[in-house]
């Protein structure tokens, strides 16, 4: 055990001791330092598992949920050979897609498709993880595409055609796959479709099929190697890069660096577990330092193991967990896309799922829905530094939806005052929180200097819209008016909404106009303000030239409304639908966490354990040396300019080399065999 000043470091876990006086957080953003664009938040896979049957998959009130309410802007799905048996094919795989893209663009919504590859076609490859099988003659073929086995290195132009047959079949649709990832984990032999790529072999696979594809269809990114996160950066003192793995050879092959589009991988330690949040943030630092130069996007396209039970211990991270994981790659990794491992499963939600259908979401789609709702594509995270360790803050900011959001995140045991300082920020937000008691609550309208965060929450700010389309109600989807109507007076919100962008604002009883339409084509309102051009559209009902709506001044599309009215009277301003009380709850843990935060700067770590070298699963040619698993004691330093006051922890390195090496290969081996990786992927065995 080693000790520090204000905090304690107990068998990994970070427990920050401060006074608990709820001190205000004060949160320094400057909009102009910006970062990453976002490019899409979301999930793989259909209303159910996608070996249940054909009608549980394709679920329209699923669908609709997953856009209108939970925000998915990234969809992730599987693109699979049908030569052999699967758990679907394109027929049962086609209508959920047809249903995803249409209700998307029914909202204004340009869903992002991911596709990834767990195993090319049987035919293409060899049995074995040897190469040197690949020479017989002919090479002896699997019988499917499960357990492993390599791709056979003369296949990659039949490669490569296939790759593209793929993206051929989503367009024909009108899907168009936005990134393609040709080989799911390469690191691993399992059970379930799989592929096994030898460092250099990716690198030269990556390099061989990328002028292809690109040829072939120029907008679509390659993403890859979709290794783990705690693997990449596992080198000693436990979350360095390690430049031995998938990253680091792309990185030396020009080839293939010229190829790849986003640098993406898995937000595990072995595939099953996920990776310990006191590690996330120097986990990030590290891959992100590694890549900087390259210019080219970091993702993370699959994580799971969080439970949903709030907020979470050591040993089963909960939802806070999980909203620390997200921050962590926004912030510290410049992580510009983020996808969820299963969004639903009918049998129940657990740690690998976030609801188990429509109408049985899970504590982890509220938390997800705090950032995936309310950071929409496009929008720019800009800096921020909180002065309180436990109050973890990132901002952003949308120019074409003339949206501000702040998601925060309060790890500690008393609630906290919010104070703002920087320029040109919002005098109010839209508020909505997650918490114990709490399910993203819609909470009304605040003044920006009366926020609280409560103990152990997650708060979202959001002054603007975050709608792309005001098809589902926002703005006044039926506020239209008779000659001389007065603006509905008690206008009433969506069923799961609170008063303002949730809200069907504009009043359904509305009216003002001859034939002005209250709302126009941008949603959510702009908070507080009820949009640029005033509520619910600036010449909608109410007479050519008024701002008549029904809908209170806080909410409204920001662009208005279209055609004025001939000769309508102004209507009084209507009251949106009614929004959830504002709740002070406390409950929770301290987390399982010491990330700093708000830094953006490298995050620096000292002397702690490593835990040993991995498993040669796949041998590299370059001879290498292997990296290590992550020390789960390690805590992130303080990073430069961050304002954390969280200290370096994690056991004295004591132990040899060779017994490193072998406890840590031992560990691998018991996790991943107790978890089952199975669990998180299961496939059909035949």
């Amino acid at each position: 055990m080693r000790h520090h000043t204000n905090s304690v470091v107990v068998l990994g876990f970070l427990a920050v001791l401060v006074p608990m006086s709820g001190k205000a957080a004060d949160l320094t953003i400057d909009r102009a330092t910006t970062y990453q664009t976002i490019e899409g938040l979301g999930f793989f896979g259909a209303a159910d598992v996608w070996w249940s049957s054909p009608s549980a998959v394709l679920d329209q009130a699923w669908t609709d949920k997953v856009i209108d309410d939970l925000g998915i802007s990234m969809w992730r799905n599987e693109y699979v050979s049908e030569a052999t048996v699967q758990d679907a094919k394109w027929d049962t795989m086609r209508p959920v897609v047809q249903a995803m893209v249409d209700t998307a663009k029914k909202r204004g919504v340009k869903l992002r498709i991911i596709l990834t590859v767990w195993s090319p076609p049987a035919a293409m490859k060899c049995l074995s993880d040897d190469k040197l099988t690949c020479n017989s003659n002919p090479p002896t073929r699997p019988k499917d595409t499960k357990g492993g086995n390599i791709l056979d290195p003369a296949m990659r132009a039949d490669l490569a055609t296939w790759l593209i047959a793929g993206l051929q079949m989503y367009q024909d649709i009108g899907a168009d796959v936005y990134a393609l990832s040709f080989q799911n984990e390469p690191y691993f032999t399992e059970t379930y479709n799989a592929c096994v790529y030898a460092q250099d072999a990716y690198s030269a696979t990556l390099a061989a099929v990328g002028p292809n594809i690109k040829a072939a269809f120029p907008n679509v990114k390659l993403f890859g190697a979709e290794n783990m996160l705690g693997i990449e950066c596992g080198k000693s003192p436990g979350t360095a890069f390690d430049s031995w793995f998938y990253t680091g050879n792309i990185l030396n092959v020009a080839a293939a660096l010229s190829s790849i589009d986003a640098f993406a991988v898995h937000g595990y330690v072995d595939g099953v577990s996920a990776t310990a949040t006191s590690n996330l943030a120097s986990m990030w630092t590290s891959l992100l330092t590694a890549t900087a130069k390259t210019g080219k996007a970091l993702w993370m396209t699959e994580t799971s193991g969080y439970f949903h039970t709030w907020p979470g211990t050591k040993d089963n991270p909960g939802p806070l967990d999980l909203g620390q994981a997200i921050y962590a790659a926004l912030v510290y990794g410049n992580v510009s896309a983020w996808t969820y491992w299963q969004g639903s499963n009918k049998a129940g939600y657990d740690e690998y799922s976030l609801m188990a259908g429509a109408d049985k979401p899970g504590k982890n789609y509220y938390v997800s829905k705090q950032f995936f709702r309310f950071v929409r594509p496009g929008a720019q995270r800009v800096d921020v530094k909180s002065s309180d360790p436990e109050v973890m803050a990132a901002a952003f900011s949308h120019p074409t939806m003339n949206a501000f959001t702040v998601v925060a995140i309060n790890t500690g045991s008393a609630s906290k005052a919010l104070t703002f300082a920087g320029t040109g920020l919002p005098s109010d937000y839209q508020v909505f929180r997650t918490s114990a008691n709490e399910d993203a609550a819609a909470l009304g309208t605040m003044a920006a200097d009366s926020i609280t965060l409560p103990a152990s929450s997650i708060t979202t700010l959001v002054n603007g819209s975050y709608r792309e389309s005001d098809s589902i109600g926002d703005g006044g989807m039926g506020g239209t008016g008779g000659a001389t109507g007065g603006g509905g007076t008690t206008g009433t919100g969506r069923a799961d909404a609170g008063i303002g962008p949730d809200a069907s604002v504009g009043g359904r009883t509305g009216s003002g106009g001859s034939t002005g339409t209250a709302g126009g084509t941008t949603t959510g309102g702009r908070a507080s303000t009820g949009g640029a051009t005033a509520t619910g559209g600036a010449a909608s009902g109410g007479g050519a030239g008024t701002t008549a709506t029904g809908g209170r001044t806080v909410t409204g599309g920001a662009t208005g409304g279209t055609m004025a009215g001939a000769s309508g009277t102004a209507g009084t301003t209507g009251r949106g639908g009614n929004g959830g009380s504002v709740s002070s709850s406390n409950g929770g843990k301290l987390p399982d966490a010491g990330l700093a935060t708000g830094g953006t700067t490298a995050v620096t770590t000292g002397a702690g354990g490593s835990g040993g070298a991995l498993p040669d699963a796949a041998a590299s040619p370059t001879g290498g040396q292997p990296g290590v698993i992550p020390d789960a004691g390690l805590a992130p330093a303080k990073a430069a300019s961050s304002g954390c006051g969280c200290k370096l922890g994690g056991p004295e390195q004591t132990t040899s080399t060779v017994w490193t090496i072998a406890l840590a290969g031992i560990a691998l081996l018991v996790s991943r065999a107790g978890r089952k990786r199975a669990l998180r992927r299961r496939h059909t065995d035949s």
